[in-house]
Parts: C-alpha cells; structure tokens; sequence
C-alpha cells in the first residue's frame, strides 16, 4: 500500500530552533518567552516576505529570506551560549527517593 502525501507534515527546522531558544534562554522561562517571540518573529518573516511591502521592493531571491532565521540562530548560539549552563538534573531520570 503506498504512502499518501496527501498530509505531509514538515517541521521545517522547528527542533532546531527549540533547542535554540532553550539554550538562548538559559532555562529561564521569562527568556525562554522573549527567545521564542524573538525566533518565531523571524521565522514569521521568512514566510510572508513576499507580502510585507517594504521588504518585498529590496529585490533579494527568497532563499535568502528563508535561511535568514537559522543563520541568525548560528549567530546568537555563537555569542550567547559561552554564559548557558544547562540545569544540573538534565538527562538524569527521575527517583522519588532522591528527594
């Protein structure tokens, strides 16, 4: 029985981009927040450049505006993550009897 392509899902980089904002956000959920506006922000420009008037008159190929937010995470990532401690239990299981 061949796959149906009807509904494909694409996830389009999504997982790098979480572990972005985690690792931009420093675990910190108020961080978290403003990393995840801030990437999501340009990931929303990178699908509607087509449309935003101003953008759309620079006369820039599309694949620019398509790779934009990633190199831009490359970029953040390389300054930022010196500072980022991740949390001491990450990747430990959980034991009640630790507590």
């Amino acid at each position: 029985m061949p796959i149906s392509t009807e509904f494909s899902p694409d996830v389009a980089g999504y997982g790098f981009l979480a572990i972005a904002v985690m690792i931009f956000g420093q675990w910190k959920p108020l961080y978290i927040a403003a990393a995840a506006f801030f990437f999501g922000a340009l990931k929303t420009i990178s699908f509607s450049y087509s449309s935003l008037p101003v953008i759309k008159d620079w006369n820039i190929p599309g694949i620019v505006y398509k790779v934009l937010p990633y190199v831009i995470t490359i970029i953040v990532l390389f300054l930022t993550s010196k500072k980022s401690a991740a949390p001491a239990a990450l990747g430990e299981p959980f034991d009640k009897g630790k507590r």
